[in-house]
């Protein structure tokens, strides 16, 4: 970590707000939003970098001092980069983006992230535009199909709409209930299942991650589409929320699982014992967490109009 103004160790509470810009791809658009919000005076600005230190993070280091690099050395998936953000943030609420977006409406953020701190949510997720002007329809409503989980894409429209996930991990989230529920799992590589299970989580533990009308993001490039292909993360993801069962109390992975996981993991019968045994003992240490199962979850969903 460099760069960053001197913090005053006497200072008994944290601050507000926080602000974690991620980064991708080219480094356009990225100066400029750093320049902008840290004119706009929102709190402590933490640019994650890496792996690998960019040529202009020192001279940037130097012209902007009011902003902390996290510098990475080695490659790191989206959702790691964000617990390494939010536990590096000195904030109680940490608004996380992209240097490829930009707020439509600055002067807003500290009443929204009052309003956050005050409704007691894990996340408030933002409206999506895309670098066309269109509304991304990133609200994502859960529905069973024969069993399955199907995640619905959904336009935001009715105010406090509960969404799934952070939509590109795009976000105003609780630092303490962040980390509270474990953060992203860093085991999981793939971005569309590590957001998922994270979400589903949250949501089975009783957390809430809804959207803000106040609250609006743009795209400043095209995105590429996401995979979603079953993969190691997904029989994670599975293993972790899909399998558990509710019993009024607390979450159990039945053991009964155990031969159809065998049976259609791919892994072995080794590989696949060793894989359900650690989730089941992640299960067991977290048993008392869980206040619903994926199917009573799925039940009393609102679903939008």
């Amino acid at each position: 970590m460099i760069g960053g103004l001197r913090v005053d160790r006497r200072q008994v509470d944290p601050p507000l707000l926080s602000v974690v810009l991620l980064n991708r791809g080219g480094r356009f658009y990225r100066r400029e939003l750093l320049e902008t919000l840290l004119a706009a005076n929102l709190g402590e600005i933490v640019s994650v970098e890496g792996p690998g230190i960019g040529y202009d993070v020192a001279p940037l280091s130097g012209k902007l001092p009011g902003i902390r690099f996290l510098l990475l050395q080695q490659e790191t998936s989206p959702g790691e980069k964000v617990n390494l953000a939010i536990g590096e943030a000195r904030s109680r609420l940490v608004l996380v983006l992209w240097g490829d977006t930009r707020l439509a409406d600055l002067e807003g953020i500290e009443l929204m992230a009052a309003r956050a701190e005050q409704q007691g949510r894990l996340c408030l997720v933002p409206e999506l535009r895309n670098a066309a002007g269109e509304v991304v329809p990133s609200i994502q409503v859960p529905a069973l199909i024969r069993g399955r989980l199907k995640v619905i894409p959904w336009p935001p429209g009715q105010p406090g709409m509960r969404s799934l996930l952070a939509f590109d991990y795009c976000g105003l989230y609780s630092k303490a209930r962040f980390e509270l529920t474990g953060g992203y799992d860093p085991w999981m590589f793939t971005p569309y299942w590590q957001k998922l299970d994270f979400g589903l989580r949250a949501c089975l533990w009783g957390e809430s991650v809804v959207w803000d009308s106040s609250f609006r993001v743009e795209y400043t490039a095209e995105q590429s589409p996401e995979d979603s292909t079953p993969d190691s993360s997904y029989k994670l993801f599975y293993l972790k929320n899909m399998a558990v069962h509710f019993n009024g109390e607390l979450g159990v992975l039945p053991r009964s699982r155990l031969a159809g996981y065998v049976l259609r993991s791919g892994s072995g019968p080794l590989e696949a014992l060793r894989e359900f045994r650690e989730a089941r003992r992640w299960v067991e240490q977290n048993r008392f967490r869980f206040k619903s199962d994926v199917s009573s979850l799925v039940a009393h969903w609102d679903i939008p109009e």
